[in-house]
């Protein structure tokens, strides 16, 4: 299985969780930053499955319709008001690793939701 970080992930959090999941091999997952694969500014369409940033996507009817077509599973990290920091986000992709892996696994297509103060990553 494939995962996918956008381009609003620091390359280096996804290059850090790539060398993490590089001791699992036997789980069959990489972790791979879109620029790296498709280049800047990649079309939506090319994943299969993602996490970003960009909650908006599924409130813009044709991107969520082209997710939805495509077969994209999609973890949302919904933001707090004053925005990620650095560390915070880490903390919160290495704190849910784990279950972010489980719910990949689901057929696709699908949406969550994770936020910070959160404990459950919540269906779209």
């Amino acid at each position: 299985m494939r995962i996918y970080f956008d381009e609003n992930f620091s390359h280096r959090i996804v290059s850090g969780m790539s060398e993490f999941q590089k001791a699992k091999p036997s789980e069959g997952i990489s972790v791979i930053w879109t620029p790296d694969e498709f280049g800047k500014g990649a079309k939506d369409e090319e994943w299969s499955i993602v996490l970003t940033q960009d909650i908006n996507i599924h409130r813009t009817r044709a991107q969520w319709e082209m997710c939805q077509q495509n077969k994209i599973g999609i973890f949302f990290f919904k933001p707090p008001r004053a925005g990620w920091s650095h560390w915070v986000i880490v903390r919160e992709v290495v704190n849910r690793w784990e279950e972010i892996k489980l719910l990949a696994k689901q057929k696709r297509p699908f949406g969550f939701v994770i936020e910070q103060r959160k404990k459950k990553i919540v269906p779209l």
